[in-house]
C-alpha cells in the first residue's frame, strides 16, 4: 500500500532547508554587493539623492537582468518562509526593495560602485517574480518529489540541512574557473623572494604541495558529503555525482567565462594526482564509521588550510583578469563571491562536522546504555 506524501510528511522532522538556504542567499547577496568591502569614501553628495534621480539613471541591460535573477531565489524562499500565503508576493517585493535599498544606500561609499534606483526596481520585481514561482511551483509534482527525495537519502534534522545548504555553496565556489579543480591554490604570478624551499627541488615541492592540497580538498568534501547520507549504501553515488557536478560546473563556467585559449586553466597533472590519490584513500574511508568520517573530514580541512599557508606563489586579481573575457565589474563581483564563500567554507564546514562528530558519539553512548 502506498501512503500519499501529505500523510508522510505529517510525521516527518520538520525541515530547516529552506531557512538556512535563506540565510546562505542573503550573504551571498551582501558580499556580491559590497565586495571588497575597502577604500569606503565620502563623495560630498546628498546621501539620499540617487532615490529620486529620473530613472534610467544607470542602464545596462546585462546589469538588470543580473540584478532580477539574483533576488529571485530571495523572493522564492520568503515566499515558502509564509507558506505561500495570500499577502507572500506583497511582502517579498516588499522586502526586496527595502533590502535592495540599503544595500544601493551602502554602494555609494564604495569605489568603483554605482548606487541605482534602478537597481531597487529590478531587485524588488525579482523577489516579487520568485515568490509567484514559489506559489506556483510548490503545487507541481517535482517539488513534492524533492521533499520525499530528502526524507529518503538524507539523514533527518536541522543539522543536516544546514549540511546540505554548505554543499551547494560549495559547488558555488568551484564556479570560479581559473581555480584549479577541488584546488586551494590561485594561479600565481610569481615565487615571492628570497624563496627557500624545504627540499631541493623547489618545482617538486610545488607540485607536491598543489597535488596534496586537491587530495585533501576532495577526501574532505567527499566525506563531508557522505555525512549527511541516511544509509551508508548510497555513499558511492554521492561521492560520484558530487564530483560530476563540480566537473560539469567547472566546465561550463570555463567555456562562458574564460577565453578560448585558457580553458583549461582549471585544469593540470598535479590536479590529476591528487584527485587520483584521493580516490584511493576514499575507497578504504568509505568503510569507516560515521562519526570517524567527520572527524577525519575536519582534519583534512585543517590539513588543506594549512597546505593554502604554505602556498608561496602569490595571486592577483587583476593578473587573473587576463584569463577571463568579461567586463571588469562582474568579474570582480563574481570574483569577490568566491573567493569570500572559498575562505569561510572550510571553517562553517568544520562547526558541522564538530557537531556532527558529538552528535554520533553521544547516540552511540545512548545505545549503549540502553542495552
Amino acid at each position: 500500500m502506498q501512503l500519499p506524501v501529505s500523510y508522510l510528511a505529517h510525521y516527518a522532522v520538520p525541515s530547516w532547508l529552506g531557512r538556512h538556504f535563506l540565510l546562505a542567499w542573503h550573504l551571498v547577496i551582501l558580499v556580491v554587493s559590497w565586495y571588497p568591502f575597502s577604500g569606503w569614501r565620502y563623495t560630498g553628495e546628498p546621501v539620499f539623492a540617487f532615490y529620486g534621480y529620473p530613472l534610467p539613471y544607470y542602464y545596462t541591460p546585462l546589469d538588470n537582468a543580473v540584478n532580477l535573477l539574483a533576488y529571485l531565489p530571495l523572493g522564492y524562499a520568503w515566499a515558502l518562509t509564509w507558506k505561500c500565503r495570500w499577502y507572500a508576493p506583497l511582502l517579498s517585493l516588499t522586502c526586496g526593495a527595502l533590502l535592495s535599498g540599503g544595500i544601493e544606500f551602502v554602494q555609494q561609499f564604495l569605489p568603483d560602485r554605482v548606487a541605482s534606483n534602478l537597481d531597487i526596481l529590478y531587485n524588488g520585481l525579482g523577489a516579487l517574480l520568485g515568490a509567484l514561482a514559489a506559489g506556483l511551483f510548490s503545487k507541481l509534482l517535482i517539488v513534492r518529489r524533492w521533499h520525499v527525495l530528502r526524507q529518503r537519502w538524507f539523514r533527518p534534522g536541522g543539522l543536516v540541512d544546514y549540511g546540505l545548504v554548505l554543499v551547494a555553496l560549495w559547488l558555488l565556489t568551484q564556479m570560479n574557473p581559473a581555480v584549479p579543480l577541488f584546488g586551494i591554490v590561485v594561479e600565481p604570478t610569481g615565487l615571492p623572494q628570497p624563496f627557500v624551499s624545504p627540499i631541493h627541488d623547489a618545482r617538486l615541492f610545488l607540485r607536491l604541495l598543489e597535488a596534496s592540497g586537491v587530495m585533501l580538498s576532495v577526501s574532505a568534501v567527499a566525506l563531508f558529503a557522505v555525512t549527511l547520507l541516511a544509509q551508508r549504501r548510497h555513499s558511492p553515488g554521492l561521492v560520484v555525482g558530487l564530483v560530476l557536478a563540480a566537473l560539469s560546473i567547472k566546465v561550463t563556467t570555463a567555456g562562458v567565462m574564460l577565453k578560448p585559449t585558457e580553458f583549461l586553466a582549471w585544469f593540470n597533472l598535479n590536479v590529476l594526482a591528487g584527485g587520483l590519490a584521493a580516490v584511493a584513500a576514499l575507497t578504504l574511508l568509505m568503510r569507516l564509521q560515521r562519526r570517524w568520517q567527520a572527524l577525519l573530514a575536519m582534519l583534512c580541512l585543517l590539513a588543506a588550510q594549512v597546505v593554502e599557508a604554505l602556498w608561496p606563489l602569490q595571486g592577483s586579481f587583476y593578473g587573473m583578469a587576463d584569463l577571463f573575457k568579461w567586463r571588469y565589474g562582474h568579474l570582480r563581483d563574481f570574483n569577490g563571491l568566491s573567493q569570500t564563500v572559498s575562505e569561510v567554507w572550510p571553517w562553517l564546514a568544520m562547526a558541522y562536522l564538530g557537531l556532527s562528530f558529538a552528535g554520533e558519539r553521544q547516540a552511540e553512548r545512548t545505545t549503549v546504555i540502553q542495552r
